[in-house]
């Protein structure tokens, strides 16, 4: 058996890159694939955290990643979120090649998310307000200045040094950014949040009436980064019905008090694909936008394979 190939972080994020894996997520919904049939992902529980597994399979590939979230790792010096992923060949089930867990879910959350921004009527030039200060912010800011030009970027973080690190680190990549005041908040045109917040972020009176949000933090029913308030008056885009009923606090809890209905929701594959005898779904020319990631197995897979191909 020939040994899987190792694609390194660099290979993924600068010999590939956001443009390319934004690409891949798009070609993907707009060719046909059906979210609501890829494989449930799992969770195992050990004694200093869990772990996910999480399975897809689409054409000639499949793939297979497993990533532990230790909540103790950072005081330790490691990594909270460890994993690798493999990618096979779907007729033989031969490993052909693996790359770092953590750094394929960087790369696939911020890129789905700029795909979605895009069907979503996200303004040319936005003003961008970001919540989190973590790797994720940082990939969320860089992936949408791939299918926008920011003209202004606001960071909203409850740890005002890493605030000023991310910042600074921006700065060295070109791309200036402050932290965010309740008038950078009321004048953003897109509003991404990348925290591990579990209560509401900010209210409806202190946004935009027309901006576009993605939620992509919370991945629990009970937690939640927007509040019903916001939810309830938005359009309402969602990955899968089933992942959302089952992850989405702010989904799941809009629902329980009743702010938004289940046929309300839109899963996002409408917005690439339309089925025979069914209309084409477009995002609103105005009001709110609001996208709720939850992540799923397909997205990996469609991103990984495409890099496997371009890096050969």
């Amino acid at each position: 058996m020939n040994q899987p190939r190792w694609i390194s972080n660099k290979e993924l994020f600068s010999g590939f890159g956001y443009g390319r894996a934004i690409g891949a997520i798009a070609q993907t919904l707009t060719d046909g694939f059906d979210p609501s049939l890829d494989k449930p992902r799992t969770f195992v529980n050990f004694q200093q955290g869990q772990g996910l597994v999480m399975p897809s399979e689409i054409g000639e590939f499949a793939g297979l990643k497993f990533v532990t979230v230790a909540p103790d790792n950072p005081a330790l010096g490691q990594d909270r979120i460890q994993g690798i992923y493999s990618l096979f060949d779907a007729r033989t089930l031969s490993p052909l090649a693996q790359c770092d867990g953590a750094a394929l879910t960087l790369l696939r959350t911020a890129s789905v998310t700029a795909a979605m921004l895009r069907k979503l009527k996200v303004a040319t030039s936005p003003k961008v307000a970001v919540f989190g200060s973590g790797p994720q912010a940082l990939a969320h800011i860089l992936a949408t200045g791939e299918i926008s030009q920011p003209s202004e970027v606001s960071l909203f973080a409850r740890n005002q040094q890493s605030g000023a690190e991310l910042i600074a680190g921006l700065a060295l990549q070109g791309i200036e950014a402050c932290l965010g005041t309740p008038t950078k908040l009321a004048e953003a045109d897109l509003i991404i949040t990348a925290t591990t917040a579990r209560s509401p972020l900010f209210t409806l009176s202190e946004i935009k009436p027309d901006c576009v949000i993605a939620a992509v933090g919370s991945h629990e029913a009970a937690a939640r980064e927007i509040g019903s308030d916001v939810v309830g008056v938005s359009q309402v885009f969602i990955e899968e019905q089933e992942a959302s009923l089952r992850e989405a606090g702010d989904i799941v809890l809009a629902l329980l008090d009743q702010s938004i209905t289940e046929e309300s929701l839109i899963e996002v594959r409408g917005l690439f694909f339309r089925a025979e005898g069914q209309e084409q779904i477009e995002a609103k020319d105005s009001g709110i936008r609001f996208y709720k990631s939850t992540g799923m197995p397909w997205q990996d897979l469609a991103i990984f394979a495409e890099a496997f191909k371009s890096l050969k």
